[in-house]
């Protein structure tokens, strides 16, 4: 059996010059989280990265490695008040029209590009993509009320990330309307059209800073009854729960 493609997305915005709803403001700093994480991946997985930064960064994080195409566009001057999502979708919209690696991806595997996620490599074993049954699947993780899905980390293909373009112009995080809200519209809608959608079966474990708080991902829970409630959200949505 072929192996699938899978690349990684990272997202990127070293300088957010104002940007509402957005705690982490200095350039500095966010360079150096990103380049942290860039070499998490590259360390830690064995996928051709796509980093795609948004303010006109030319330095591209100091990583030179055939593993990595870098991106950078003027795609931060947007009425702010629209809030941060917005521009991460516009983010992900210039990664799948410009980027060489996502044209053949079977799989992307888009999170925040300051971020770390530790179990990274746990979480796609467990997913075993190359299985013939799993076409057409986007993987991550929502909560129990289905109105918010998670956007630091899951996993899609190129018709899912489109569908979901295709909504953006309703993100809106002044009027309280977040990517998180409209990623999970656009799920719900996928599902009721018969395409295929998964409940991550492990929690999600960050090394990193929330850009919107500030605050830290360390140290949050990692306890065994983390691990147990996400089985069994995973369990109840990917095998109980009936979308309609």
């Amino acid at each position: 059996m072929k192996s699938k493609n899978v690349i990684i997305l990272l997202t990127a915005c070293v300088n957010p010059k104002g940007m509402s709803f957005t705690k982490l403001q200095d350039a500095d700093e966010r360079i150096k989280q990103y380049s942290n994480a860039l070499k998490f991946y590259l360390e830690e997985t064995d996928f051709n990265i796509v980093i795609v930064e948004n303010t006109l960064y030319e330095k591209g994080f100091d990583v030179d490695d055939k593993r990595v195409e870098y991106l950078t566009f003027d795609g931060n001057n947007y009425d702010k008040s629209l809030g941060k999502g917005y521009g991460e979708a516009l983010i992900i919209e210039h990664a799948l029209e410009k980027s060489t690696f996502l044209k053949n991806a079977d799989y992307i595997i888009k999170i925040t590009g300051r971020l770390q996620i530790k179990n990274i490599v746990k979480i796609i074993k467990s997913l075993k993509l190359n299985s013939s049954r799993l076409e057409n699947i986007v993987f991550s993780n929502i909560t129990w009320n289905m109105k918010f899905c998670y956007s630091n980390f899951f996993i899609s293909n190129r018709f899912f990330l489109n569908r979901f373009l295709d909504s953006k112009k309703n993100i809106n995080d002044s009027k309280t309307i977040f990517f998180e809200n409209i990623l999970m519209n656009s799920i719900i809608d996928w599902k009721k059209d018969n395409n295929n959608f998964s409940v991550l079966k492990f929690p999600i474990i960050i090394e990193g800073f929330s850009g919107s708080t500030g605050e830290s991902y360390s140290n949050k829970l990692t306890s065994s009854f983390l691990f147990v409630t996400q089985y069994f959200k995973s369990f109840y949505f990917n095998s109980v729960k009936q979308w309609k």
